[in-house]
């Protein structure tokens, strides 16, 4: 606990070596803040600050004080030579029973965190949730913890060899539990647990948790904020000509894995995003740490990294720019994110565009998902309604007001049902692309990032298909056939991989996959939303259907055909996908008869003719 009234200017932690403080010969450090300033720059009252040593360990240090730039010593304290420090406990590496649960090694690091390192899962358990308690997992005891990324999905993403640390819930500490796993709730079927000793758990062994305050996080020590969007996105900077050195700080109330975009427009008359040269910035969900990368949009698509078109990193090969953004710092405090990176005015980077410090100029910005691939997905929020913004970069100060975290967070909206269609017989399906839907769309159903795109099978977001072995299948595909724009052509096909994007993987990705129905590409028509349409305003996939519009791009357009001899290799469970992008389709069940669930059919070919036939005289 903490409690100082003010500081005088310059004051700052400093721990040293020499046998008395004011004894200091210049070998000790001074202790930065978690947000990176060195200097305390407020009042403190009875805060748990936590802060963290930039060289060395507690131990190497003799006492720990706070002193001002002058070198006067407010205060101080020894550290004892025998001093018995509070660390994580390795509980060593697990193997779980279920869906491919495994990892190299479980950490509890503080009083209520634990970290999973080299985590597997593959993230296909209806309703799994991480789990502990202070019994076994089947007891009523038992509760659910949440998982880092619980905002951009709502059940356990798949894990690949990712760090992942919980956090127990509420006033929970590691003393009040005895294991850690994961566990399917609709099913109550554990999927493997791990089981903490009474000594591994005993918090006088381990460090406590600091929480911090709940309170408006103080404005930017840069010169320059302007608001992005109110009580939402900050943008603050500082220009230093005499280095070519531009600062960014990106401040905004955004979840886990949710990105902050910003940079210079992609037209010189309007903020544009084709053309633009952008900053992206994320807290990664596998290990809590900050990523920045710097972004050429050559067009409105999902990134292609084989041929560099879309919203993509610079540094991709096909792109053939350089990652010039270097990240300072980032954190996550009092529920506002806030990370720092440095840029040059002007780099010889063709990618990039220089910071014009003469005047007005226009940006573009947004706010979305990281895709599972680690790239960006199609924004949420942006400049609305699509208004034009611009920043005067050679301001010579401007300031915003502080942000502060809504008290209540809601939780991530509940996905959609989505009535799965069984073929009875040999069927067809029509397939269209649509909008994603959001968090109650593509990105709940499926559980992970999409695009912001999807297939519509028989005018339905991605439902879930059922066929049956030894029956022939025709989809009549409307998906976009324009193969010299990306964000255009979607061919649709049948492969084992649950991201799809065959095009966009490396050739040792194309070996590991199986496709049970090779590409095909027909004419575009899709449904499409209004400005505004928003899903999570939706309970009902069908009252937010109702309210797109299907529209087709050709005169009389004749459905490319797909035809599926659904043969006896055929696995019980296969995806539909799009073939230049990840992250458009959903499941396909194969079984050798009819499964006994209440579904509706497929429509009868009478009724598809009739579909396409009206597709086909849209225009």
């Amino acid at each position: 606990m903490f409690f100082c009234v003010s500081f005088p200017i310059g004051a700052a932690f400093y721990a040293g070596t020499t046998d008395n403080p004011q004894d200091d010969d210049g070998s000790g450090v001074v202790i930065p803040l978690k947000s990176g300033s060195e200097i305390l720059r407020r009042p403190y009252q009875t805060e748990d600050l936590l802060i963290t040593l930039p060289t060395r360990k507690v131990k190497d240090y003799k006492w720990l004080s706070v002193r001002c730039s002058s070198s006067e010593i407010l205060a101080y304290v020894f550290i004892q030579s025998d001093l018995t420090v509070p660390s994580p406990t390795s509980l060593g590496s697990f193997t779980g029973t279920q869906h491919s649960f495994r990892a190299d090694n479980i950490i509890l690091l503080n009083s209520k965190q634990i970290r999973f390192v080299g985590l597997h899962y593959d993230g296909r358990g209806p309703g799994a949730v991480f789990w502990t308690g202070p019994d076994n997992p089947r007891a009523g005891t038992s509760f659910e913890v949440p998982h880092p990324s619980s905002n951009p999905v709502t059940r356990l993403p798949r894990y690949m060899d990712d760090t992942v640390t919980v956090t127990l819930p509420g006033d929970f500490t590691l003393s009040d539990v005895r294991f850690i796993g994961i566990w399917c709730v609709p099913f109550t079927a554990s999927f493997g647990h791990k089981t903490f000793t009474v000594s591994t758990r005993d918090e006088t062994n381990l460090p406590p948790m600091v929480e911090p305050p709940t309170e408006a996080v103080p404005g930017t020590d840069l010169d320059n904020c302007q608001v992005l969007k109110s009580e939402m996105f900050h943008i603050a900077w500082m220009a230093d000509m005499d280095n070519n050195m531009m600062t960014l700080e990106f401040r905004g109330l955004v979840a886990v894995n949710q990105y902050m975009a910003f940079g210079i427009s992609g037209s010189t008359t309007e903020t544009e995003m084709v053309g633009s040269d952008v900053t992206v910035v994320w807290i990664d969900p596998n290990d809590s740490t900050a990523k920045a990368s710097d972004y050429y949009l050559s067009r409105r698509s999902q990134c292609i990294p084989n041929t560099g078109e879309g919203a993509c990193p610079d540094d991709i090969p096909a792109v053939g720019g350089v990652n010039d953004v270097e990240l300072i710092s980032g954190t996550t405090t009092n529920g506002v994110t806030t990370i720092k990176v440095t840029r040059s005015l002007s780099t010889n980077d063709p990618k990039d565009k220089p910071f014009d410090l003469s005047g007005s100029v226009y940006v573009s910005w947004a706010i979305g998902f990281i895709n599972p691939t680690g790239h960006t997905a199609k924004h949420d929020i942006l400049p609305s309604p699509r208004r034009n913004v611009t920043v005067n970069f050679g301001l010579t100060s401007s300031q915003c007001p502080a942000l502060k975290a809504p008290e209540d967070v809601p939780d991530a909206p509940e996905p959609w049902e989505i009535e799965p269609i069984v073929a009875d017989g040999n069927d067809t399906f029509v397939a269209m692309i649509g909008p994603s839907g959001g968090q109650k769309g593509y990105q709940g159903i499926a559980n992970q990032v999409g695009w912001g795109i999807a297939w519509y099978i028989n005018d339905t977001l991605i439902p879930e298909l059922h066929v049956r072995r030894g029956n022939t299948y025709r989809f009549l595909i409307f998906g976009g056939d324009d193969e010299s724009d990306p964000s255009l052509y979607h061919p649709f096909y049948i492969s084992d991989k649950l991201d799809g994007g065959y095009i966009q993987k490396e050739a040792s990705e194309q070996r590991e996959e199986t496709i049970y129905a090779e590409p095909v590409a027909g004419p575009r028509c899709e449904f499409e939303s209004s400005s505004g349409l928003i899903p999570e305003d939706y309970d009902q996939f069908a009252d937010y259907k109702a309210r797109l519009t299907k529209k087709c791009y050709v005169d009389n357009p004749q459905p490319a055909v797909l035809t599926w001899k659904v043969d006896k290799n055929t696995p019980d469970l296969v995806y539909y996908q799009c073939y230049q992008h990840r992250f458009f389709g959903w499941k396909i069940h194969v079984s050798d008869s009819a499964p006994a669930l209440s579904t509706i059919s497929v429509m009868s070919m009478t009724l598809i003719s009739c579909l396409a036939m009206v597709l086909a005289h849209r225009i």
